[in-house]
């Protein structure tokens, strides 16, 4: 968890748990996990089970929330950097807890990114009905093959506010159909091992999102080294 952030689309991120299992290319170069190991986790290693966080870390988007009625203004929350909201594998009652907290932090608006996209609508809760108000729910889009079918299982679920992060981006996405899409945020891969990224990829995005009037987002050249 950090109230403030180095991820430039959000404000402040928040983990119900500890984390995750890889999934498919995106997660190859996975810096969570790298974070873990450098930690001295081993979180995310294959059949191993996430950690549970203290009560006192909860505690925090409570503080947040009461900021953030004192100034009147929305904080931007990402669910979560260091697991997948959807895991299968999340530990008992851990996700319900993460929905009571929602519930709890209308200010607070959520942004739950997840690369399990056929398992989104499981875990939703009964009174979800068209969305919260307070929910962003998104999906990585890396290629054509995972991401493109990812986008199109979001497009399918009730809510307020769908986004992709299409992030690393391995490659280029072809035609896209928007509709359904409230935000796009993309960028290339980071770290030593980064993958590059052709900014014509890039360009084909933005154009397409400036055709079908969607706000767009650049976080970072990356593995493109200039």
């Amino acid at each position: 968890m950090a109230a403030q952030t180095e991820i430039a689309w959000t404000d402040s991120t928040f983990n119900p748990w500890w984390g995750c299992q890889k999934v498919g290319q995106c997660c190859d170069n996975c810096y969570a996990a790298a974070l873990d190991n450098r930690t001295g986790g081993n979180f995310f290693q294959q059949g191993k089970q996430p950690k549970t966080l203290s009560d006192s870390y909860w505690q925090q988007p409570l503080r947040w929330q009461r900021q953030a009625k004192k100034s009147g203004k929305h904080r931007k929350v990402f669910c979560g950097s260091m697991c997948d909201w959807t895991d299968k594998d999340a530990p008992a009652d851990q996700r319900d807890r993460l929905w009571q907290l929602i519930r709890e932090t209308p200010m607070l608006d959520w942004q739950l990114l997840t690369k399990r996209a056929s398992n989104i609508c499981k875990c939703l809760p009964n009174d979800w009905g068209n969305g919260y108000a307070n929910v962003w729910l998104g999906v990585t889009v890396e290629n054509q093959r995972q991401g493109l079918r990812r986008m199109a299982m979001l497009k399918e679920v009730p809510a307020q506010v769908r986004f992709l992060s299409i992030e690393p981006l391995l490659e280029d996405l072809g035609n896209l159909d928007l509709d359904g899409i409230h935000w796009v945020i993309v960028g290339g891969e980071s770290g030593g091992k980064a993958r590059s990224m052709q900014p014509e990829w890039v360009g084909n995005i933005h154009s397409q999102c400036e055709s079908q009037k969607v706000p767009f987002f650049f976080k970072q050249l990356g593995g493109l080294g200039c």
